[in-house]
Parts: C-alpha cells; sequence; structure tokens
C-alpha cells in the first residue's frame, strides 16, 4: 500500500518566454489594458495591477497583476510572461489553463509576438502518514554502496533527455517533511493542456517511484 503524503504547501509556476524579446518597457505597459480586459472573467480590479521597479533584465518582472485575493499572479515582462499559483492542486488545473491562455493570447495580440519557451514547475512540501522519510527513501542508497545504518536520508537530482528535472531533499521549514520540485520544459508551440497532462504524469511517476499517495 502507498505511504500517504499528505501536502502542506504546493505552488505551480508557468513561465513563457517570447520568440523575440523586446526591449521597451512602454510596449509592455501598453499591452496592459489587453491583458486586463482578458482577466475580467476572474474578477480583476485596478488596484489588483501593480508596477514594479528596479528592472535589470528584459525578464524582469515589469507589471504583475495580483487574481483571486493574491492567490495567483501573473507576471508581464519584456522576454515573456508568468504566472505563479499559491496553495494549488489539480482541481484548479482547468482555471490556471485558461488564466494562462487567456493572458497568451491577449500579450501575443498586443505585442505582435509569440511563445517559444515553456517551464513549468511544482513546488511541494510533504508529510508523510506512518513512515519517516528516512524509510522512504533508504532503499534508493543502496545501490550506491554506502552503509543503510550510517545514512539518515536520501535525496536526489535527476535530469531527464526532455529538459525535465526531479528533485527531492528534506523541507528547510520542516526537516521530517519531504521537498519535491518537478521541473518540465518546452519549445516552440505548445498547448497548455498537453504541458499540463505531461507535469501530471511526471507528478505520478516521482509518487510511484517513492511510493506514496499524494494528497
Amino acid at each position: 500500500m502507498p505511504v500517504k503524503a499528505n501536502t502542506k504547501f504546493s505552488s505551480f509556476e508557468y513561465i513563457a518566454g517570447f520568440a523575440d524579446p523586446l526591449f521597451e518597457p512602454i510596449r509592455v505597459y501598453g499591452a496592459v489594458d489587453s491583458v486586463y480586459r482578458a482577466l475580467k472573467p476572474w474578477n480583476v480590479l485596478p488596484q489588483d495591477v501593480k508596477y514594479k521597479g528596479g528592472i535589470n533584465t528584459p525578464f524582469d518582472p515589469v507589471i504583475s497583476i495580483e487574481l483571486a485575493k493574491t492567490q495567483y499572479t501573473i507576471n508581464l515582462g519584456m522576454g515573456g510572461f508568468g504566472f505563479k499559483g499559491n496553495a494549488v492542486d489539480w482541481s484548479q488545473a482547468p482555471v490556471i489553463i485558461e488564466i494562462i491562455q487567456s493572458t497568451a493570447k491577449a500579450l501575443e495580440g498586443a505585442l505582435k509576438t509569440v511563445r517559444a519557451d515553456h517551464s513549468l514547475t511544482i513546488i511541494m512540501q510533504l508529510a508523510l502518514v506512518g513512515k519517516s522519510i528516512r524509510e522512504i527513501t533508504i532503499p534508493f542508497a543502496a545501490p550506491m554502496g554506502y552503509p543503510i545504518k550510517e545514512t539518515d536520508f536520501f535525496g536526489f537530482m535527476l535530469h531527464t533527455i526532455n529538459d525535465g528535472l526531479f528533485y527531492m531533499d528534506k523541507s528547510a521549514a520542516d526537516p521530517n517533511d519531504l521537498f519535491v520540485r518537478i521541473v518540465r520544459k518546452f519549445k516552440g508551440s505548445q498547448e497548455m493542456e498537453t504541458m499540463s497532462k505531461d507535469m501530471y504524469e511526471a507528478e505520478l511517476w516521482l509518487a510511484k517511484t517513492l511510493g506514496i499517495e499524494i494528497e
């Protein structure tokens, strides 16, 4: 039976890079109206739009737009845009996908540019039920030949050939919990549903490999 792993914290981040970055912040300012109107179905208000300072690179946020009482944030930059969601789960995926797609459509229409790079990241803090993180991870240390009695915990970083990353460590917030980060990167024209499905399957693979059930 899989060990239950309760999610104490979770976040999702999507970053899109434009095919041709902009170098004039005024163009981003000019696109805000289109993005704001695209986000109207999620009750965005004028006070949710925040203007940023200290822009050093094309990928620094120029403007942020907060949604759902700051649970979601859209960051607009000269090199692309991003979405950040805290305390999220897979039941929110349809809404998040729609927000990202609406933002992308508005920016592509206003800026006459397209997305060329995509990065998706899931971060979780997991509390195991009935087992310690040592019991879950110690089997992975055996193939390395290190004495199991001297091993407290086995973390790992696994890179995949398709620009993916699985990272697992002790949580800095609570050393009894697992910290997990899953990253997937894509090139060219991609549908959010396809990339989201890939992320979901990656999370299932990690859970199965660890012998846990994430809740």
